[in-house]
């Protein structure tokens, strides 16, 4: 969320000066900014969502190290998904997207002046 408000208000900014430089008027209002939060928020939801339904996270506990009776002296405990590839890949698109469009959008901003 930190990215996206950023990017939003890059890309406010882009739009107003974009305008001005034709000597058009524009009204950006709050709506604009949420509206790329929100939508990025809910993709993120969805594909949660989706994910802890159709295939949940479960529990495993693997065996470091057992003493001379084959009792468990060390273990450790990992959190797997049979398909977290397919919903990490997913999660990776929708954020790595919409850090290329900041980035965009900051490339566009580099040399707006501040005088």
């Amino acid at each position: 969320l930190q990215l996206c408000c950023r990017f939003t208000k890059t890309y406010r900014i882009n739009q107003i000066m974009k305008s001005a430089a034709t000597f058009k008027r524009v009204k950006v209002t709050p709506r604009d900014v949420i509206k790329p939060m929100l939508m990025l928020l809910m993709l993120n939801t969805i594909v949660l969502t989706v994910w802890t339904v159709i295939d949940p996270l479960h529990r495993e506990t693997v065996s470091v190290d057992k003493d001379t009776f084959f009792r468990d002296i060390e273990t450790y405990g990992i959190c797997s998904s049979d398909h977290a590839g397919i919903f990490l890949t997913i999660l990776c698109i929708i954020n790595l997207g919409s850090l290329l469009f900041a980035l965009v959008q900051a490339y566009m901003a580099r040399k707006i002046s501040t005088d």
